[in-house]
């Protein structure tokens, strides 16, 4: 199989070299199949799926069931099928599609594949591996598969995957193999709009309705409520599928305006576009990228990926979250008491305690617009061409792990 590629190729004139980009043909012997086959793999992957398709031929046929959430601005249909299919999609989705493991690379997402199967396997957590049970945890096997030929490179979301691998399977014959290939955004070149208001951010899923507590929604909606009472021109848009008792709670608040239906891409950058500063204790990676993206620095606890993709007061500020994840440290203590510790910011008089903290960074960057400004820029430069979290990077280092495998 051939496919139509732009090219580096060195030419030699007069003893010296040149480089030159130009259009040709690059055989591609094996095909590129996403495991786990009929699964829709995560938001963060879209733009990466969006190139993996331009440079191989792709197998990627999630599950045609998504278009029943055509009736997604229905709250209730929204909940119930997020609850009915995160119970029964392990159990309904089955390898319907025909990959023959000869002419196939298998590119895993946090799941080992058969057996028979050549593959790279990209991982948000080890723990992942045994459907986050610690105690399922196989670590012989996983060294096994992971040292075996049919392994041909591993992949980590970021240093804490990183960690979390090596801490906890024995990688001694395989550490070659690791690498650390960071998520990355587009350098977005926009234009700041001339906007009257300091506005917040907090964005959590449309689609769980557990997420606006579990990434601190309680917290946030207090800190602002707190700031809104000194403070005339903020806003706060919550954008999440929140409990109607909250929006009740806190709707006369001055400045604060609740997104609880689904919003379109369009929708969506034009509210990341309108604002500050994203106020959300408990990030996850995706909300970050965009962030970088439209140059919105974060205020958020040091917990996950926040405490390596914030750099403390120069793109954001970090607050400690050792009283509510006291055993982050151990990685068996901590995914054993992991449900507690989300189920505490479901306590409101619990939340109260991190409240101050975050009005107090926040007022930070109400009152010194230069602050303001400079982590702006920082923010966005990540994602610039030298960033860490540039997407042509990712782009290179894929290329690089995946070509020699598939070629």
């Amino acid at each position: 199989m051939h496919k139509y590629l732009k090219v580096t190729r060195v030419f030699k004139r007069n003893g010296f070299s040149e480089k030159r980009e130009e259009k040709g043909y690059v055989e591609m012997k094996r095909t590129l199949a996403l495991y786990p086959f009929n699964q829709k793999f995560p938001t963060i992957y879209e733009p990466t799926i969006e190139f993996l398709s331009k440079r191989y031929k792709l197998n990627y046929s999630p599950s045609p069931w998504s278009k029943f959430y055509k009736l997604k601005d229905i709250k209730i249909v929204r909940n119930t099928y997020y609850f009915v299919m995160k119970i029964l999609r392990k159990y309904l989705i089955k390898n319907k599609i025909k990959v023959n493991p000869k002419e196939s690379l298998l590119y895993c997402f946090n799941q080992l594949p058969p057996e028979q199967f050549d593959f790279i396997i990209d991982l948000e957590t080890v723990i992942g591996l045994s459907d986050y049970d610690y105690a399922k945890l196989n670590k012989k096997y996983i060294s096994d598969r992971m040292a075996s030929e049919k392994c041909k490179a591993i992949l980590c979301w970021n240093k804490i995957a990183y960690d979390e691998l090596v801490s906890t399977i024995d990688c001694s014959r395989f550490k070659k193999k690791i690498n650390i290939v960071d998520f990355g955004g587009e350098d977005f070149k926009f234009k700041e709009i001339d906007k009257k208001t300091l506005n917040f951010l907090f964005v959590s899923s449309i689609n769980n309705p557990n997420s606006f507590e579990t990434k601190g929604g309680l917290i946030a909606l207090e800190a602002y409520s707190q700031l809104a009472k000194k403070y005339k021109n903020i806003k706060f848009f919550v954008r999440a599928n929140i409990n109607k008792k909250f929006i009740e709670e806190y709707n006369k608040t001055p400045g604060l305006i609740f997104l609880t239906k689904y919003l379109p891409n369009t929708e969506m950058e034009k509210l990341f576009l309108h604002s500050d500063i994203l106020l959300v204790p408990i990030p996850g990676i995706d909300l970050f990228i965009k962030s970088m993206r439209f140059g919105i620095p974060a205020i958020s606890f040091d917990y996950g990926v926040a405490d390596e993709m914030i750099i403390n007061k120069k793109t954001g500020f970090l607050i400690d979250s050792s009283k509510i994840f006291t055993s982050k440290k151990n990685l068996e203590e901590h995914y054993k008491n992991q449900s507690k510790d989300y189920k505490s910011l479901s306590n409101k008089e619990f939340c109260l305690k991190f409240v101050p903290e975050f009005v107090e960074k926040s007022e930070i960057l109400i009152k010194n617009k230069e602050i303001l400004k400079k982590m702006k820029k920082n923010q966005h430069s990540l994602v610039g061409k030298k960033g860490k979290y540039s997407l042509e990077n990712r782009k290179n280092k894929l290329i690089k792990l995946i070509d020699p495998h598939i070629k």
